[in-house]
């Protein structure tokens, strides 16, 4: 019976030390769009801002509804060619500091960043 509670204890602690391992958290990799993968505004980017609307539907600057958001959003907020500098970018939910409770996913923030890096063109 000593010799099951030993075996039970030394598992049990064994199995309490190598499972904290796993609390840290995981980065998310950076996720990259392929150069010869197109990024259109219309079609990619413009679905992305059509959940913002709730807010930025035309009463809160820049007015994202379709139609508005490119010129609301270039040049005013966006440095086309470099999204690292683009306030848009770096403002983005999930991305920056805009705590909304609306959180963008990593694929929708590389969207924007390949659009905004590839010169933001409203194609």
């Amino acid at each position: 019976m000593k010799k099951l509670c030993k075996i039970v204890l030394v598992s049990s602690l064994s199995l309490l030390c190598f499972s904290c391992y796993y609390d840290t958290a995981i980065e998310e990799e950076e996720i990259i769009i392929p150069p010869d993968e197109e990024v259109f505004f219309s079609t990619d980017i413009q679905p992305i801002f059509n959940k913002c609307t709730s807010c930025h539907g035309g009463n809160t600057d820049p007015d994202l509804r379709a139609g508005n958001s490119y010129n609301a959003l270039v040049p005013q907020y966006v440095t086309a060619g470099n999204a690292e500098t683009s306030e848009l970018y770096n403002y983005l939910p999930g991305h920056g500091h805009h705590d909304i409770g609306l959180t963008l996913s990593p694929t929708e923030i590389a969207l924007i960043k390949t659009w905004i890096d590839r010169g933001a063109e409203n194609n």
